[in-house]
């Protein structure tokens, strides 16, 4: 392994692995007549298990792009329908919402046998949504210009999360206006935010044995955040899998890809708010939200040669269903349905 990277610990098969190659390569070398580094030969074409690590090198920052969008379909009376394919009398809305962020990751601390300390900086943050009459910024807008360390293990599993979760709790501060009826909360997507960075190498970090590599078509299992338009804090089970190994344009990547389902735990992720309030627009008209599914599915490039996640696209479509406040015992409970698509795409 290279020692200026943040590698994963070796296995005593890597080693033995390793020094083979060494003595060999000579006679390993690529289509062009040139040596191929030894580490290539570690399952680079589904060969054998396949060491995952999150690498950074000291001193070089990376720099990726979000964007958490979600189309919302709303229908507020589904039981009066008059008949397959009619509009509710009750009427049917469509929402979206957008949030796009460009965040940038500097090791502040690098050590390939033990913990490392990643600074990430906000450096945009901009969030859209189409129903909207208030020019006030979305809470998670003021993430820009902040900034939060993670320590994490050459996996890329964070043992501490208190600086962004500071953060988080700052950002939900911002969400609420000052009002007569008490505590009022604006629409905000802080929960989006914080879906992309509490579980940000968890395809990584979530393998149960690192040390033992990852085979071609091996799956393993984790819990990730499905952020929604009300206040909720929801948890997706997901099941990874090592779809492929392949190579594009001279870089060899793993496919790493990913399916959801509604779970039935809470995620450890904190809330950015607490207490009683009422909730601002569309949202703040129901109650009684009851997510009833959760199906989906995404794929993400991991760069072997280089350690570090490439692109990440996960979808995934939840059923909701919900009740209309302030009608008393005849209540209408109207259907919603999200399509959520959150990305993470490494500018180079």
């Amino acid at each position: 392994m290279k020692n200026k990277n943040l590698r994963i610990i070796p296995s005593l098969f890597t080693i033995a692995t390793l020094i083979f190659f060494a003595g060999c390569e000579e006679q390993q070398r690529d289509k062009a007549g040139k040596i191929k580094p030894p580490h290539q030969y570690i399952d680079v074409r589904g060969k054998g298990p396949l060491l995952l690590s999150i690498d950074f090198k000291p001193n070089v920052p990376l720099k990726y792009n979000f964007v958490c969008e979600r189309q919302i379909a709303l229908d507020l009376d589904p039981s009066r329908k008059q008949s397959e394919g009619t509009k509710s009398r009750g009427g049917s809305q469509n929402v979206s919402e957008k949030l796009e962020m460009e965040i940038v990751y500097k090791p502040v601390e690098v050590d390939p046998y033990g913990y490392s300390i990643i600074e990430a900086t906000c450096n945009s943050a901009k969030a859209t949504r189409s129903q909207s009459s208030r020019n006030k910024s979305d809470a998670v807008e003021f993430a820009v210009g902040k900034s939060f360390t993670l320590k994490i293990t050459p996996t890329g599993k964070i043992v501490d999360f208190s600086p962004l979760e500071n953060l988080i709790k700052e950002l939900g501060e911002k969400s609420f206006a000052g009002s007569n009826r008490g505590r009022i909360k604006d629409p905000d997507m802080i929960m989006d935010f914080l879906a992309t960075q509490w579980y940000l190498w968890d395809s990584i970090s979530s393998i149960k044995e690192p040390l033992k590599g990852v085979r071609k078509g091996q799956k393993w299992s984790s819990q990730l955040l499905a952020p929604m338009p009300f206040v909720s804090k929801i948890g997706r089970d997901v099941e990874y899998k090592l779809a492929s190994v392949t190579e594009v344009n001279g870089v060899e990547l793993a496919e790493i890809t990913s399916s959801y389902k509604l779970s039935k735990s809470l995620p450890a992720a904190p809330m950015p708010y607490s207490g009683s309030f009422q909730m601002r627009g569309t949202f703040g008209f129901l109650r009684g939200y009851k997510v009833l599914s959760i199906e989906g599915s995404g794929q993400e490039l991991y760069d072997i040669e280089r350690g570090i996640i490439k692109s990440d696209i996960q979808n995934y479509k939840a059923r909701v269903s919900a009740s209309i406040f302030g009608l008393g015992g005849d209540e209408i409970e109207p259907n919603i349905e999200i399509n959520q698509t959150i990305t993470m795409t490494l500018v180079e």
